[in-house]
């Protein structure tokens, strides 16, 4: 049986129920709160809603210090699910885990059971070759040259010198450059021995360009808040894709090698990438931060080719001086997403003249699918075949796919057998389907089977690689009754639309100790006026 609620805990549980309670609208039947709540006293929902929903929407109703609290009380670390499910005759359950978590995916309901939160699978990046070139495009001499022009060619539209923070001395300098995971490019090393940062001047189209200390601030993996990679955001988005050039900047959410120097304010960075892709260079710079879930930005191949830019458009007069204000007028950076991703419908004519560039490919509604033209294409990370009745897979193996999805009456994945990059598979279909052919594919991670027959389950079982792992409750239960689950499975999800004493019941066959709390009580509903008549009538029937 789960573990039950201490009761100070419950009594907070219990208080959050009355408060939902004494909420509701009228002619209600139950209500679910799917909240969290966070070490750093935030807290919010994944979904709050009553049954049935009334006309004006559930409305506002304030669960925060209630949710903190028990947070509090649970001595959770940084991340707690607080669920509860109430009803007007006084009941509720609740249930509280730090591992068992709501999928964040709009596509997906259930339950994820973190076994092993801190197993993550590699990331595409790890598997990518060092540049070609490995020598810097910037030029140290040619940086500091085109840095003294432009602030000599600012100060003449301003009418003044910029007042900019003096150069940290170089035995300061030298102290703090240690202290960094690799050494800066020679071009940004040399501005740090010009001017430290520009204090918000907006040097940099928009930028602050960031003093060497705070550099070395964002060096630290705990301060990198953009950053962060877990199961949640993991199985949220699967996909990392390629930059523009392609292979310029490796395929990560992070590098140690990626230090930000300059900042828009709104949460985006750029930083000078010291271990790019298989076509970049060391030193490049990239966009990363807010706004770059899908992967970085790669902006120019040096710091010197972006003051250059600079210098560009002051002399072009691509600039507005307004206001004591100096704004230039640069070309933007080039659209990752476009032309990356393509959706076929009807008709698979079409992909004969698939283009290059497509990461993303989508083949929708059609009744025969050809993936012939497939073969072979340079930049193919992630196929999805939604509601056709059929499809060889055979050409995908000549590709550099990583995540498919198969949406097929039938489904044969012998052509797949072996695969050197297929990381995450999705498969729905009503026929069995054999999966002995994934036994030895080197880097596959995630198996979505939920809406999948499986021939024979057993075969889980031998994929020690399997990091992450959907399946139906019926599938779990199999599972369970004949084999066990793979040894290295760190996510395990369960899909469907379980209650919350049932994915108690579920997590207690994946671990012998789950990290959760599964309580069924009661709260005192809220006095109406019936409640209030019946309880003066007990009053005056007490001797």
């Amino acid at each position: 049986m789960p573990t039950e609620h201490d009761a100070e805990t419950l009594a907070a549980l219990r208080a959050i129920a009355e408060q939902i309670a004494a909420a509701a609208p009228k002619g209600w039947r139950r209500a679910v709160l799917r909240g969290f709540a966070t070490g750093g006293s935030g807290s919010g929902h994944h979904g709050f809603w009553y049954e049935p929903e009334p006309p004006g929407g559930t409305g506002e109703l304030d669960l925060h210090e209630a949710l903190c609290r028990v947070h509090e009380l649970e001595r959770a670390g940084d991340r707690l699910s607080i669920e509860l499910v109430v009803r007007p005759n006084g009941r509720f359950e609740a249930l509280t885990s730090e591992s068992l978590r709501r999928p964040t995916r709009s596509d997906r309901t259930g339950f994820t059971y973190l076994l092993r939160p801190g197993e993550l699978p590699a990331e595409p990046a790890d598997f990518q070759p060092g540049p070609a070139d490995p020598t810097q495009a910037g030029d140290p001499l040619q940086a500091l040259d085109l840095l003294d022009g432009y602030l000599a060619r600012r100060a003449e539209i301003l009418d003044r010198p910029e007042r900019l923070p003096r150069p940290l001395d170089a035995d300061e300098r030298e102290f703090l450059e240690d202290r960094l995971p690799v050494p800066l490019p020679a071009d940004l090393r040399a501005l740090y021995g010009r001017i430290n940062g520009d204090r918000r001047a907006g040097l940099l189209h928009g930028h602050e360009w960031l003093g060497l200390n705070k550099v070395v601030a964002l060096s630290d993996p705990a301060d990198r808040w953009w950053a962060v990679r877990d199961w949640e955001r993991l199985l949220f988005r699967e996909l990392r894709y390629d930059s523009r050039p392609a292979g310029a900047v490796r395929r990560a959410v992070d590098r140690p090698g990626w230090l930000p120097f300059a900042h828009d304010t709104g949460g985006a960075f750029l930083a000078v990438d010291m271990d790019p892709g298989p076509n970049g260079r060391p030193g490049q710079v990239i966009r990363v931060g807010m706004r770059h879930d899908d992967g970085p930005v790669y902006v120019a191949d040096s710091v010197t080719s972006l003051l250059q830019r600079h210098v560009d458009a002051l002399a072009d007069y691509s600039y507005q001086y307004r206001g004591g204000e100096l704004r230039l007028f640069m070309a933007a950076d080039p659209e990752p997403a476009e032309g990356r991703e393509l959706r076929v419908e009807g008709d698979s004519a079409r992909l004969r003249d698939i283009p290059p560039a497509v990461q993303r490919l989508v083949i929708a509604n059609t009744d025969r699918v050809d993936l012939a033209p497939l073969r072979g294409a340079p930049s193919l990370l992630e196929v999805e075949l939604i509601d056709c009745p059929a499809a060889d897979l055979s050409a995908l193996r000549d590709t550099r796919v990583e995540v498919l999805t198969a949406e097929l009456d039938s489904i044969d994945l012998a052509p797949l057998a072996a695969h050197p990059t297929l990381r995450v598979l999705r498969l729905a279909t009503g026929r069995p389907v054999d999966l002995s052919p994934l036994r030895d594919c080197p880097r596959l991670y995630g198996l979505d089977l939920a809406r999948a027959e499986i021939g024979d389950v057993a075969v889980l079982t031998e994929l020690d690689g399997v990091r992450h792992l959907r399946l139906n409750e019926r599938q779990w239960d199999t599972l369970r009754e004949t084999a066990s689950h793979p040894a290295g499975l760190a996510a395990a999800e369960l899909s469907g639309s379980p209650g919350l004493r049932d994915a108690a019941a579920w997590a207690e066959t994946l671990v012998d100790e789950p990290d959760l709390r599964y309580t069924r009580s009661r709260y005192e509903p809220p006095a109406g006026p019936r409640t209030s008549l019946w309880r003066r009538l007990l009053r005056l029937r007490r001797p």
